[in-house]
């Protein structure tokens, strides 16, 4: 399994900083950015529509007008006609004033009059229906004007359009007004944006130099105050769990190897003491000599038996690998049939169908230790019962049972009991024992029967039929 140092935890967290504080600012000023969008486009179009209202209305209460001038067509556009006197006496009470006026009338014979100097505005409905009123904009001798055509029976089509430079010219205005006001707004979103998410990600910053002051003292006692309830609050309580969870591992790690140290000096210890003494006595029979080859076998073993179980349990390896569907009975049955063949005991099976999760192997080898750990204690003394019932497994011994003061550490780590410092074993069978059934969501359990032993075993969450 590898290992992500902290000090790369530490750098990858900063940059994750940085990179949330960028996205919520780029993030804040582009909401702004679409709102001031949007906003400015409808306040631009109402104004545009506002004023060309405006002119509109007073075109065609103009034009209206015009059609009851006369049906002197060329009095109407000569030089002291009333379009070339002026505008005002037409009344238009819905627009502004007139200042600067184009028009053109087209008589039905084709033949259009003019002002003299003005350019020829565009035909807009040639083939309109009498008395209809049509609004165009065009360009005039370069200029943007708004242009009204009626046609009508007498006079044929007429045509008064004014320009539109002030009115473009507003609209101008405003765009770049809307425009400045947008980027300003857009501009101070952006560092709202960056003021908030540096407060917002400030338990962030204390999450990585939490994480930097592990990774350079090591010190796994640190932790993370905790000051809300939100999406941060919990990161901080996750970490602050991380961290308890690895300094209590640390903690168990130390006092493995300071157990395992202390286990394995008596087991060296009388296997040098054997190996010199067949060295340096010269003098030895040869059941003596067969004596301490035997004993220095069976430290040999002992030791072997240590160290193998010290690796499984360093390395946790009961707590890996998927958990499956099991049945406890038939790895009972299996683990029964096993302890038959080595040992010289009588082990009575009782089992029902018992579906369980969890892992095959691990669970195999704590029930052969719980088997192991009956025959060790009740084995010349009677029968062994072992029972399967609803994911509950127990090994009933009748052996000398177990003291009250001794119940509750059956399943430490190396812990022997003081009658059993003299029998043979690591004290770490029944510690797998619990740490196979607590990698599959287990409990253990200890207790002295009720005429004599001890029952030992453990219950596993049963499988949810399918």
């Amino acid at each position: 399994m590898s290992v992500t140092p902290f000090a790369t935890i530490h750098d990858e967290s900063l940059e994750t900083a940085v990179k949330l504080r960028t996205r919520i600012a780029v993030v804040a000023a582009a909401a702004v950015a679409v709102a001031v969008v949007l906003v400015s486009a409808a306040a631009f179009v109402l104004a545009r529509q506002q004023l060309r209202s405006e002119i509109d209305d007073s075109l065609v209460e103009r034009a209206v007008a015009i059609q009851r001038l006369g049906d002197d067509p060329r009095g109407l556009v000569g030089a002291d006609g009333p379009i070339r006197r002026g505008f005002g006496f037409l009344g238009g009470t819905r627009g502004p004033a007139f200042d600067t006026v184009y028009y053109q009338v087209t008589l039905p014979t084709g033949e259009v009059l003019i002002p003299e100097g003005q350019g020829v505005l565009p035909l807009a409905n040639a083939d309109a229906a009498a008395d209809s009123i049509v609004l165009t904009d065009a360009r005039v001798d370069d200029v943007h004007i708004r242009m009204v055509t009626v046609n009508t029976d007498v006079l044929g089509v007429v045509q008064i359009a004014r320009p539109l430079t002030e009115v473009d010219a507003s609209l101008a205005g405003l765009a770049a007004a809307l425009f400045g006001f947008g980027a300003v707004g857009v501009l101070l979103a952006a560092v709202a944006g960056l003021l908030i998410a540096r407060s917002a990600l400030k338990p962030i910053d204390e999450l990585a130099e939490a994480a930097e002051h592990v990774a350079e003292t090591q010190d796994l006692a640190a932790r993370i105050e905790i000051t809300s309830d939100d999406e941060v609050g919990r990161l901080a309580g996750e970490f602050n769990a991380m961290m308890a969870a690895l300094e209590t591992s640390r903690e168990e790690q130390q006092r493995l190897v300071r157990d395992a140290g202390h286990e394995l000096r008596t087991p060296l210890t009388a296997l040098r003491t054997n190996i010199e003494l067949l060295g340096r006595t010269r003098d030895l029979t040869d059941e003596q000599r067969a004596e301490l080859i035997t004993a220095a076998d069976a430290e040999v073993k002992d030791l072997s038996l240590l160290v193998g179980e010290v690796v499984d349990l360093a390395s946790d390896r009961y707590a890996e690998g998927p958990i499956e569907d099991v049945r406890l009975d038939e790895v009972a049955a299996s683990s029964v049939e096993r302890a038959e063949r080595r040992f010289d005991v009588e082990i009575r099976l009782s089992a029902d169908p018992s579906p369980v999760r969890g892992r095959p192997s691990a669970i195999a080898r704590a029930v052969d230790n719980l088997i192991d750990n009956a025959v060790k204690w009740g084995g010349d003394d009677g029968p062994i019962d072992v029972v399967v019932r609803d994911g509950r497994l127990s090994v009933r011994d009748r052996g000398p049972g177990i003291d009250d003061v001794d119940r509750d550490r059956v399943f430490d780590r190396f812990y022997r009991s003081a009658s059993a410092r003299s029998m043979p074993g690591s004290g770490l069978g029944l510690s797998i024992v619990k740490q196979v059934v607590d990698a599959s969501g287990g409990t253990v359990f200890a207790q002295p029967a009720e005429d004599g032993g001890a029952i030992v075993g453990f219950e596993i969450p049963t499988a949810t039929p399918e």
